[in-house]
């Protein structure tokens, strides 16, 4: 990870900002699974079948009776990091893994498992340590790292943390910022009236964070609009001190299709209380691609989720390797968009590309490669008159791969 860094940190003098994404993803497994340290899980509440005593005869049930609510299920929760760069590099940080309460490790002395969010900030430390002077972090993630631990570990490493607040979440008074005064920032969100709102446009492609997305090349569309009406203030907020507070109103929301005919109201808390609403905003929405996608990408493209051993250690072992592979898959993008022998064609379709795209790109030019190999390696009438042969039978099962030239052809 530190070379990653050290490739993707910015020039000498060039303040940027970067973006460090956490989330929890629990790896879930079978009930009866033999796995070390799981987490079990009861069924959701709802009818089920009863279970059949001994020696009694077998009865017929109704089938919407007897069918279970939800099932039983083991899981690994896992702390999750992904650092994005001004350019748009995704590298992922070492994952820290939430010991269940009566799991003991093997040589640890600890008799008290760390939190998640003791993880969050040993991870928050590790990565400032390592990053370059002209860096800016911004920490972005959901309400459950709202906390006064997480904003008082921003004002002293001087790095900037967006969450959502807490529904319970109330004011206090300027004498007492750790006492609270009663008065809930929800209530106060939702009885504003409209004309103390700014309307916030957000265009595909063209919002001042898209650096840190990446967007295939298609044209606009009317629907590729993301409206919020805002309102900033700075506020005294209990154990928080003050910070920035952004109440929000967004369109579309998603159900799962998009309906512009609603609204989502969400309230953003900014350890920095001189941060605008517009950046709270669009920062804040960076986080669904940086690590809510990755993590649907790392379990459907990698198989971080496909374990299927017993073991703790080596389920650790599996997801470092997952995302080993991950970093590999961008910091070859990475190569390919800054060396300038790169086809443009290759390049073009790098710069949007995110890990299956990466795949499909690595994939072909291994293919490339072997058949250089190939070619190199036989010389004989004979070998090419076989190898010709196989190769076109490849080229006629797989109608997507391009024409393959014949061994013998001069180049």
């Amino acid at each position: 990870m530190p070379n990653a860094i050290e490739v993707a940190a910015p020039p000498k003098g060039q303040l940027v900002r970067w973006i460090l994404a956490l989330d929890g993803t629990p790896i879930q497994r079978g009930a009866f699974t033999k796995i070390e340290g799981g987490i079990q899980t009861d069924r959701k509440a709802g009818k089920s079948k009863p279970r059949r005593k001994k020696n009694t005869p077998r009865r017929r049930t109704d089938c919407k009776a007897s069918k279970k609510k939800g099932r039983k299920t083991k899981y690994h929760t896992m702390l999750l990091g992904i650092l994005t760069t001004h350019d748009g590099v995704r590298i992922p940080l070492p994952r820290y893994t939430c010991d269940p309460k009566n799991f003991k490790r093997r040589g640890s002395r600890k008799k008290v498992r760390d939190t998640q969010m003791d993880l969050a900030k040993l991870m928050i430390n590790r990565a400032l340590n390592l990053l370059p002077a002209e860096v800016h972090l911004v920490v972005v993630a959901d309400s459950y790292f709202e906390c006064e631990n997480l904003v008082a570990l921003a004002r002293r490493r001087s790095f900037t943390l967006i969450v959502p607040t807490d529904s319970n979440r109330c004011f206090a008074d300027k004498e007492s910022p750790s006492k609270s005064n009663g008065h809930r920032i929800r209530d106060r969100g939702l009885r504003l009236h409209w004309k103390h709102f700014s309307r916030l446009d957000l265009r595909r492609g063209s919002e001042g964070t898209a650096s840190f997305r990446r967007h295939s090349r298609r044209k606009q569309g009317p629907k590729d609009r993301r409206t919020h009406w805002y309102r900033h203030e700075s506020r005294t907020v209990a154990k928080l001190g003050t910070v920035g507070i952004a109440y929000s109103w967004k369109t579309p929301v998603y159900e799962p299709r998009k309906t512009f005919g609603k609204a989502s109201f969400k309230i953003l808390l900014c350890s920095d209380p001189e941060w605008t609403g517009e950046e709270i905003i669009e920062y804040f929405e960076i986080r669904w691609t940086a690590i809510e996608i990755v993590i649907r990408e790392l379990k459907g493209e990698l198989g971080f989720d496909h374990y299927t051993g017993q073991s703790l250690y080596a389920l650790e072992r599996y997801l470092d390797v997952v995302l080993l592979s991950f970093l590999y898959l961008e910091m070859h993008r990475q190569e390919l968009l800054q060396d300038p022998k790169t086809d443009p064609e290759v390049a073009q379709q790098a710069q949007a590309a995110r890990t299956q795209g990466m795949r499909a790109i690595v994939k072909w030019e291994a293919n490339q490669q072997l058949l250089r190999a190939v070619k190199r390696s036989y010389r004989s009438e004979r070998t090419r008159r076989l190898a010709n042969r196989y190769l076109s039978h490849l080229a006629m099962a797989s109608a997507t791969e391009p024409d393959i030239a014949p061994l013998g052809a001069s180049s």
